[in-house]
């Protein structure tokens, strides 16, 4: 899941929940917790997005500064044999000149 929506979700969830203790808590009606506690996670799910995306945006800068450590692997090996060499001469690809060698087969 990508950050900037982990962000949203626990926010929403934190601030919901303690929006229902001190509901619960000062004993006020259940239509108005259930009112508060909407709001309050619509709200701190808007506000968690924005600053999940401000996060991401900062740690993908924060990645592209970091290089790799380790060692430095080549792709390419000293042991492939055939690994520099190109097509041979005979190889043409396909053009519109030499269409007439494709042959047809049916099924």
């Amino acid at each position: 899941m990508a950050l900037k929506l982990r962000i949203s979700l626990y926010m929403a969830l934190i601030a919901s929940s303690l929006t229902l203790l001190v509901g619960a808590q000062n004993s006020i009606t259940l239509t108005a917790m259930a009112y508060r506690t909407l709001v309050s996670l619509v709200l701190f799910a808007i506000f968690g997005y924005v600053c999940g995306q401000f996060a991401e945006r900062f740690f993908q800068e924060k990645l592209d500064k970091v290089e790799p450590k380790g060692m430095n692997v080549d792709i390419v090996s000293g042991d492939d044999e055939h690994g520099d060499e190109l097509p041979g001469t005979d190889f043409e690809p396909l053009n519109p000149k030499n269409f007439e060698n494709i042959t047809l087969t049916q099924k």
